[in-house]
């Protein structure tokens, strides 16, 4: 038990560094400003193209990736691959929520959206993938705000296609769900 309260009192140290180094570095910073921007900007580009006829399953296909996206974020920081020096808050150490709960989703949405057949629905999404790790990767990493530590954007290109893949074929699983108990009532 000695261990664990030398661990708790060095994650409140820690705690304490952080609080005061997003107070006085990144608070307000180009960084942070493009963080906001690209979270308003995302939600704006969101509401202006979804097909609100589909506005459940669409919404849906956003929260999943949300969700992926920030749990596989929390496992890379865990594991000491990337890190964030700009978060958005100063709660968000270990993500970046920024574009785990507003771009990334985005993009699997409006790639959802548009092409309904597999065929189609995976060429988009590897392009997407390999967009996502060589250009946006970068150019987060150029900005400043992620930082590779031990990882390589080639490891992040079949991720991006496999949660296109698992959140297509949920969807397909839902949507055939839902049409068997509305033929049944």
């Amino acid at each position: 038990m000695e261990s664990f309260k030398k661990i708790e009192q060095t994650y409140e140290e820690l705690r304490t560094m952080w609080l005061d180094y997003w107070f006085e570095e990144v608070f307000l910073t180009y960084q942070w400003w493009v963080e906001v921007v690209i979270v308003i900007l995302s939600l704006f580009l969101f509401w202006k193209f979804i097909d609100r006829s589909r506005l459940r399953e669409i919404s849906l296909v956003g929260f999943i990736t949300a969700g992926i996206a920030f749990i596989l974020d929390q496992i890379g920081t865990s594991l000491g691959l990337w890190i964030y020096p700009y978060t958005l808050t100063p709660l968000e150490r270990d993500e970046f929520a920024p574009a785990d709960l507003s771009i990334v989703p985005l993009f699997y949405v409006i790639i959802y959206q548009k092409f309904s057949t597999w065929k189609n629905y995976i060429l988009a999404i590897m392009i997407y993938a390999f967009f996502a790790s060589y250009i946006g990767e970068r150019f987060f990493q150029w900005l400043g705000i992620y930082k590779v530590i031990n990882w390589n954007h080639l490891y992040s290109v079949p991720f991006y296609i496999l949660i296109g893949i698992f959140v297509k074929m949920v969807l397909q699983r839902l949507n055939s769900i839902e049409f068997y108990y509305k033929g049944n009532q």
